[in-house]
């Protein structure tokens, strides 16, 4: 997904991929279930990553009163 652009004819959302013919970059366009899935899936990874954050953050803390 970090691979997204704007088509310069339409302006719609658009990933960059490789004709397999002809080797040349082309856009195509993005469909709203794949962004929705994208989205889901971000999200899901940031919940993650703070609860992650927290566990360390307790921990540390932990480590901090023993010391």
């Amino acid at each position: 997904m970090s691979d997204v652009h704007s088509c310069p004819t339409c302006n719609a959302r658009a990933k960059k991929i490789i004709d397999p013919q002809s080797g040349e970059p082309r856009l195509k366009a993005l469909q709203d279930d794949e962004v929705a899935a994208k989205v889901v899936q971000l999200k899901l990874m940031l919940q993650k990553e703070k609860q992650r954050n927290e566990q360390l953050k307790t921990r540390l803390a932990e480590l901090e009163q023993h010391n």
